[in-house]
């Protein structure tokens, strides 16, 4: 097998490079979309895809390097996975996809491997996974939909576009003068800013170790609803709605009347770059300002115009702003599930696998396993589909309980709620606690009275 010439990592791979080095036994950085097959399957197909998918996408025949101290990709002139096909008892299916999707990777032996989960001949789960370094949200559904028409076809076009044209365009626009002026933009926004953090249940460690859990609520009916006119009538965007509200509970939980948030956005840009696995993610810093009167308009309506200055601004790679410490702990995204090609249902909070569709001469279901867990002290991505709006948050367990962010997002639900009925209404005029919550924090300390 033989390698090409090594090439640069982009700014995010390379801060990727650094989050591995610092815990190589982590999981937190693998992306996965179990995919459950309802019918029987071809093991030989299924293999032959695997080879193909690697074959046409190069950053998933990659391997991850350190040459003369610098991180190098190199690929390799032929793919690097094989499909690992695995037999699991019925009863400890979902135990068995969790377990693979865990395993670390070796970046130095690739980011990217496939694994077949086989509890029937009629019923297994196919488990792709790549490490973040070597792919992005998007790149999933085009692993998963590259490895089921190749299953189905026997072979794949050949690829257009490729990594390089991201990582020589990203080069070319810092050295620009459009990169000098977004430098500035990003630097004004971070200047003396503080990144927001929830009160731990432990001491952080010296060192992160990246490890985490996941919790699934679906938003309030009421809330989902009510969302869209909401937005509408206030000039934003419904995902400025919720960040507005997010950046509202943090302002109760901190203190703090001047902090950052995350927001990781797509810098996948172009059409050259559509059909290509690859990690286009910037993660743009967003400040939030409140004072005692601060609305809920207002603090919406700032989270809608730094959003879309953030925009404005995109193309220029924000790891570049770091000076050490983190730009930011806590993140929140918005994920649009229903524009995904294949079209596979997303599994609603609470079920283990979405509806069963017809796909490439399978019965396939979209399967349940967290993934990405640990990455940031906590992340809540929402996940908007036709049946309403998932918050999946993934949190760092060395530092919080579940029970903790359970209360989070129930906290978060409520303030949401508050926007959406009173616009007007005044952040610090909403309590974290309804009466019930009351009463019983009350009782714990025998001042509770009838």
């Amino acid at each position: 097998m033989t390698s090409s010439p090594s090439k640069p990592l982009s700014v995010i791979q390379q801060a990727m490079w650094l989050e591995y080095r610092l815990a190589p036994a982590s999981s937190a950085y693998n992306l996965v979309l179990p995919i459950r097959i309802r019918s029987p399957h071809d093991v030989r197909a299924l293999s032959r895809a695997v080879e193909l998918v690697g074959a046409r996408h190069e950053l998933l025949r990659t391997r991850f390097v350190e040459l003369a101290d610098e991180p190098r990709r190199v690929p390799s002139d032929a793919p690097l996975a094989r499909l690992d096909v695995i037999e699991s008892p019925p009863e400890l299916l979902r135990d068995a996809v969790r377990d693979y999707v865990g395993r670390p990777f070796d970046l130095s032996e690739g980011a990217f491997r496939v694994g077949l989960i086989v509890a029937a001949p009629d019923d297994a789960v196919l488990v792709p996974v790549v490490h973040h370094i070597a792919g992005d949200f998007v790149s999933h559904w085009l692993i998963v939909r590259d490895l089921l028409d190749a299953c189905q076809h026997g072979d794949l076009p050949e690829a257009e576009g490729g990594y390089d044209l991201y990582v020589a365009e990203e080069a070319r626009v810092v050295a620009s003068d459009i990169g000098t002026r977004s430098h500035a933009h990003w630097s004004a926004r971070i200047e003396g800013a503080t990144a927001a953090e929830l009160p731990t249940d432990r001491p952080r460690p010296a060192l992160p170790r990246h490890v985490g859990a996941t919790c699934k609520v679906r938003l309030a009916a009421d809330v989902t609803e009510r969302l869209p006119a909401a937005a509408e009538a206030a000039g934003v965007t419904p995902f400025a709605y919720l960040l507005g509200s997010f950046n509202a509970v943090l302002r109760h939980y901190t203190g703090l009347d001047d902090f950052v948030v995350g927001c990781p956005a797509t810098s996948r840009l172009g059409t050259q770059l559509r059909d290509v696995v690859g990690c286009f993610v910037n993660p743009l810093p967003i400040r939030a300002h409140f004072t005692p009167t601060t609305t809920f308009r207002e603090v919406i309506a700032a989270a809608n115009e730094q959003v879309r200055s953030s925009m404005l601004h995109v193309r220029y790679p924000c790891g570049l702003l770091g000076s050490g410490a983190p730009l930011f702990r806590l993140a929140v995204l918005l994920v649009a599930m229903d524009r995904r090609e294949p079209s596979i249902p997303n599994p609603v909070a609470d079920q283990e696998c979405g509806p069963t569709i017809e796909y490439a001469g399978m019965r396939v279901a979209l399967m349940d396993v967290p993934s990405q867990e640990g990455q940031l002290d906590l992340v809540i991505r929402l996940e908007q589909s036709e049946a309403g709006i998932d918050m999946v948050c993934t949190y760092d367990t060395d530092l919080f309980d579940a029970g903790t962010i359970e209360r989070f997002a129930g906290h978060y639900q409520r303030f949401a709620r508050a926007a959406v009925e009173d616009v007007d209404s005044t952040v610090a005029s909403q309590s974290l606690s309804d009466g019930d919550e009351l009463r019983d924090l009350l009782a714990l300390g025998g001042v509770w009275s009838q």
